[in-house]
């Protein structure tokens, strides 16, 4: 099964926009425990009311939490968590990224590494008809908020082509 690997940016937006549940539903979701306490301990801790969501998505075996076997030499430019994902991504087989973090798609697109924008999700369930074209615009304009205007237009003109 194809995996896809969430930073903490992919996380926070898709499931302040409602679309991580959706996600998890139809694809395998994987995430590092580094991830993990960004986006769950310290956001319990600030009393974020994602944290709390993502939480449950973990519970409930729909995000899955995996420990890392190795830890290799990755740039030192990157946060722990990123770090932690790049590091999830030659662990995993059939693995892409899932950031919407600029300087870390630099890093990944430097480096060849598959990756996927958070919006992204939404066009690949429409093209692989897991969702219709008035379903897809409609999860587009729950996670418009979140994302650049350019990935926005981009993905809503292929929708509507598609």
């Amino acid at each position: 099964m194809y995996n896809f690997i969430f930073d903490s940016d992919a996380l926070i937006k898709l499931t302040k926009s409602g679309l991580l549940d959706v996600i998890c539903n139809y694809y395998n979701c994987i995430t590092t425990n580094e991830i993990k306490n960004e986006c769950v301990d310290e956001g319990k801790k600030r009393l974020y009311k994602d944290a709390l969501k993502i939480e449950q998505f973990i519970n409930k075996k729909l995000l899955s939490v995996i420990e890392l076997k190795r830890r290799g030499k990755i740039s030192e430019k990157l946060g722990k968590g990123e770090i932690s994902a790049v590091n999830l991504y030659f662990q995993e087989k059939n693995s892409t990224i899932i950031t919407d973090d600029s300087a870390f798609i630099r890093y990944l697109q430097e480096n060849n590494i598959k990756f996927f924008v958070p919006a992204d999700l939404i066009l690949l369930m429409k093209i692989s008809n897991k969702i219709d074209k008035r379903t897809a615009l409609n999860y587009l304009e729950h996670i418009r908020a979140f994302i650049r205007v350019e990935v926005y237009n981009n993905i809503k003109k292929d929708i509507k082509e598609g």
